[in-house]
C-alpha cells in the first residue's frame, strides 16, 4: 500500500479530475469511518442482558469461591459520577476496575469478564447472553438492572456482615477517621474481608 502526501498547492493546481477523485476518496473515508462509530455506539443496547437480582445471587454464589471474581463482580455495582448521565446504559471505567481490584494485567480483568459472564449464562439459561459491552474509550457497560442487582445484593452481604460484628451497616460501609467521613462510590475494595459470614443472606 502505498500512502501520498499532497499541500494544498498542489491540490488546486491539479487536474479538474484528480481534484474530484481526491474529493471522492475523501467523502468515502469520512462516511466509513462515521459508519463504524455509529455501529459501536449501537451495539451496546440491544445486546446486553439485564441480570435480575435472583440471577445476581445465582451467579455470586457460583463465582464465591474466587475472591478476583467477587471484587471484579462488585466492581460493576459502583456508581460513577457520570453513571447517571449515559442512559440507557451504566458506564464503568476499565482504568478504575483494574485499579480498584489492584490487576496490573488487563488480559487477567478480560479472563474476569469471561468468568462471569459465562455464569450468567448458566444462571440465565441462554449461551448466547452477555452481560458486558465495551466502547473505544475503554469503558465497560452494563445493563442498569444488572448494576442495581448487583448493588441491592451488596447492601445486602453489607448488612448480615455488619450485623455479624455487631455495628450498623452504615458504619461498616463509611468508616469515620478522625471525624472524617469520607464519600463512598461503591463496594469496598476488600469484599467485605473476604466475606466471611455472607452465607446466610436472603434475598
Amino acid at each position: 500500500m502505498t500512502s501520498l502526501t499532497f499541500s494544498m498547492e498542489q491540490v488546486k493546481s491539479a487536474p479538474l479530475e484528480v481534484r474530484r477523485w481526491i474529493e471522492r476518496e475523501i467523502t468515502a473515508t469520512l462516511a466509513a469511518l462515521n459508519d463504524s462509530q455509529r455501529g459501536a455506539a449501537q451495539i451496546h443496547a440491544p445486546t446486553i442482558a439485564a441480570c435480575s437480582p435472583e440471577e445476581a445471587a445465582e451467579v455470586f454464589e457460583a463465582i464465591r469461591g474466587d475472591f478476583l471474581l467477587s471484587q471484579v463482580f462488585f466492581e460493576l455495582a459502583r456508581d460513577t459520577p457520570d453513571s447517571h448521565d449515559a442512559a440507557p446504559l451504566h458506564p464503568l471505567r476499565i482504568a478504575d476496575i483494574l485499579r480498584h481490584t489492584r490487576l496490573s494485567d488487563g488480559d487477567r480483568l478480560v479472563d474476569c469478564f469471561t468468568a462471569l459472564n459465562q455464569a450468567f449464562q448458566a444462571v440465565h439459561n441462554d449461551p448466547d447472553a452477555t452481560l458486558f459491552g465495551f466502547d473505544q474509550y475503554e469503558h465497560v457497560f452494563v445493563h442498569p438492572t444488572t448494576h442495581d442487582s448487583i448493588r441491592r445484593l451488596w447492601e445486602q452481604l453489607l448488612a448480615v456482615h455488619a450485623a455479624a460484628r455487631g455495628r450498623p451497616a452504615a458504619a461498616a460501609e463509611r468508616p469515620a477517621v478522625d471525624g472524617f467521613n469520607p464519600p463512598r462510590l461503591g463496594p469496598s475494595e476488600e469484599i467485605l474481608q473476604h466475606l466471611p459470614v455472607a452465607s446466610g443472606f436472603n434475598l
